[in-house]
């Protein structure tokens, strides 16, 4: 099955590829180009345009907040301030990481027809006449070579094609149709037909499918990536009795956030709640984030703020987990590797993304398959092509 779509590929690669020559010779019959969204795809598709010369002049932002602010040494700026600052032979590209379901082959086509839609309606209204989703490049595959920064919607489709064995070996890994249905139009989304609807579940119980595991009493929740306490909800939700929950979140904004809502619940469920301001990694340390006070922060020699670092392992101290879910920006290999001897001994389910990096689609599920034994394999994607989680479910949780 894969292997047919590798050929497709081959077949079509001289023909859908976008030259970085192309790119640039789009870009410049526009005196600015500008990217509406100063988050984690922005930040990202800025510097895969400058490790190209390519220079965008500003970016956009609907958070009043970051008005007047300066985003990678460029001004962030209010969509109503654009016309006047640059005029109207202006790009704006729309770099946020949200689920557009229109899908261009031409720039002409990408300008015409938009993706975000919201976000087009109301620079359109502004006077701004020319906007693209950042999500248009992916086919200038020499940009997103080496996949340096996080972002889902473009990947490194030349490491894909070297991967093919690990694609493969993955592929007849997962234990169910459905898994096995989500991962071949992943791939497929990515290195061919990017208007591929992908089998998509609801937000409801990202990191908690019911249908793959059997509830205990005695739940011990792990939690990579707490952010503001959405999956501590979703979590006392599922489990009115359980036995600890251990939350790590390395945004010092966010870990506020966390604490209010911890501090709002029953004393006796406070008692079984522990907090860790640090990022996951493979061992202790201090590491620099790249704070977004908000979703997506992550680690990186971009990041400004040291953090401190922590494994699961020492963070436990050898007390038990039963359930460890990560979603750390493309950091969940180390963190991984990490909490070895606690996976080893306890034999916790553990709910990954993979989506941040080209190489987590494989890499995850390969290192749990060398480093673990007696783990069944799931995939659940929750935003089409952006958002998807690995399940490993041990023996013994699995539902029948």
């Amino acid at each position: 099955m894969l292997e047919a779509l590798f050929e497709e590929f081959n077949t079509a690669f001289d023909k859908s590829k976008v030259s970085i020559e192309s790119l640039k010779k789009n870009l410049s019959v526009f005196s600015n180009i500008l990217l509406y969204g100063a988050g984690s795809a922005g930040i990202a598709f800025l510097h895969y345009l400058r490790k190209y010369d390519i220079t965008p002049s500003a970016f956009i932002d609907g958070d009043q907040k970051k008005w007047g602010t300066k985003c990678e040494g460029i001004d962030v700026l209010s969509p109503e301030s654009i016309i006047k600052t640059f005029g109207e032979n202006i790009l704006v590209i729309v770099t946020i990481n949200t689920d557009g379901k229109r899908y261009c082959k031409s720039f002409d086509e990408a300008l015409r027809i938009g993706g975000h839609t919201g976000v087009h309606k109301r620079l359109k209204e502004l006077g701004i006449r020319n906007i693209v989703d950042y999500t248009f490049f992916r086919n200038c595959y020499e940009l997103f070579l080496g996949d340096e920064y996080n972002l889902p919607s473009c990947s490194d489709v030349y490491l894909m094609k070297e991967k093919k064995d690990n694609l493969k070996e993955v592929f007849e890994m997962l234990t169910d149709d459905f898994s096995k249905e989500t991962y071949y139009k992943i791939v497929k989304f990515r290195m061919l037909d990017d208007s591929i609807e992908i089998p998509t579940l609801k937000q409801d119980y990202q990191y908690f499918e019911p249908e793959l595991y059997k509830p205990i009493q005695n739940e011990t929740f792990v939690d990579c990536g707490a952010f503001n306490g959405i999956s501590l909800r979703t979590f006392l939700s599922l489990n009115k009795a359980f036995s600890r929950y251990y939350a790590f979140e390395p945004d010092s904004t966010n870990f506020k956030a966390l604490s209010q809502y911890v501090s709002t619940l029953t004393e006796e469920t406070r008692n079984k709640i522990e907090l860790f301001e640090c990022a996951v990694e493979h061992r202790a340390g201090v590491d620099t984030l790249y704070k977004l006070e908000g979703p997506g922060s992550f680690m990186s020699s971009l990041g400004k703020e040291p953090v401190k670092t922590i494994d699961i392992d020492n963070a436990l101290n050898g007390n038990k987990a039963t359930y460890i879910k990560m979603n750390i920006e493309g950091s969940e290999l180390e963190a991984i590797k990490g909490c070895s001897e606690t996976i080893k001994k306890y034999k916790p389910i553990l709910a990954v993304a993979a989506y941040h990096k080209t190489w987590d689609l494989w890499e995850i599920p390969l290192l749990v398959k060398t480093m673990f034994s007696g783990y069944k394999v799931y995939l659940r994607s929750y935003m089409n092509h952006i958002s998807f989680v690995y399940y490993f479910i041990p023996e013994g949780r699995e539902q029948k």
